[in-house]
């Protein structure tokens, strides 16, 4: 019933005055759509474009695509107004909401509404616990990655360990594909990356081990993740209202139609989008605040 009554005043707002209805109802001339490296870059440019390509087709409005060097380098090009939409992790969402006025629309839907961090090894390796790890070599994705890092150092957190002492060395690889092949090589003993299920059977090390047959050892698999967010800059919802909601619909509109949903399929190995709201990264929020109150920020 309230939603009637909210569709019923905004109809009559913008009829109400026609100059208002004009300047919300207009399209921008060119839109462009920012990404963050969770992959390989090369990777997320090709099937990005091919993206933008069938947006512009489905909306006649010209798309860009925006690829940043890391995950803060998004949030820092919505806050600049270089990217109109970008496609977040869950964290990244929660500082560019502070920071850029992020506003959540969709979130990516894998096998569920959630995803999960997991410490993982190699069984050649013999460690069997986290407590196992102490004086090793340990991997993480981006200080911004929400299960290549956030994930993994509130866990440590809370069972009282200092990553800094913990481990004999710690090294970022910037890509989730990128941490698995360093767990790959021996650069380390153990990585913190994503995994689609709680059983880690569609982990980020199954997918980007090739066709490597090595034995894994998952260590640790978080509590579930609100899955990653596409945003809109506040601002520009503000102006483009309903050609927002037009792009929102374009895109949920893919998991239905087979060719365009190979796409989104290319692009992130997900299934479609779905709606989402901003309370469903609650869980998210809270962790930031502990991690910032167990760091003394």
């Amino acid at each position: 019933m309230k939603f009637k009554i909210f569709v019923f005043s905004l109809i009559f707002i913008l009829v109400s005055n026609p100059s208002m209805t004009w300047a919300k109802s207009q399209s921008p001339n060119l839109v462009t759509i920012g990404f963050t490296p969770g992959d390989d870059p090369e990777w997320l440019k090709k099937n990005g474009i091919e993206l933008a390509k069938v947006l512009q087709s489905k909306l006649g409005v010209s798309f860009n695509i925006y690829i940043s060097k890391n995950y803060s380098g998004l949030v820092e090009a919505m806050k600049e107004k270089k990217v109109d939409f970008g496609f977040f992790s869950a964290l990244t969402f929660v500082d560019a909401e502070q920071k850029a006025g992020a506003k959540v629309l969709l979130k990516k839907i894998w096998e569920g509404p959630f995803y999960y961090s997991a410490v993982v090894t190699l069984k050649k390796n013999k460690i069997d616990s986290i407590e196992g790890l102490k004086g090793k070599r340990f991997g993480y994705v981006d200080e911004r990655s929400t299960s290549g890092y956030f994930y993994p150092m509130a866990m440590l957190m809370k069972k009282n360990i200092d990553p800094d002492k913990f481990f004999s060395s710690t090294k970022f690889y910037g890509t989730h594909e990128a941490t698995v092949k360093a767990l790959l090589k021996g650069d380390v003993d153990a990585i913190a990356v994503y995994s689609d299920d709680n059983k880690g059977k569609s982990g980020a090390w199954v997918k980007f081990a090739g066709d490597k047959k090595l034995d894994f050892q998952v260590l640790w698999m978080s509590e579930p993740i609100p899955n990653d967010p596409f945003c809109v800059r506040q601002d520009f919802y503000d102006t483009y209202p309903h050609f927002t909601h037009d792009l929102m619909f374009a895109l949920i509109d893919l998991r239905d139609e087979p060719r365009e949903k190979n796409i989104l399929k290319s692009l992130y190995g997900i299934n479609g989008l779905d709606l989402a709201t901003s309370r469903q990264y609650d869980s998210v929020r809270e962790l930031v605040k502990y991690l910032n109150v167990k760091a003394g920020h």
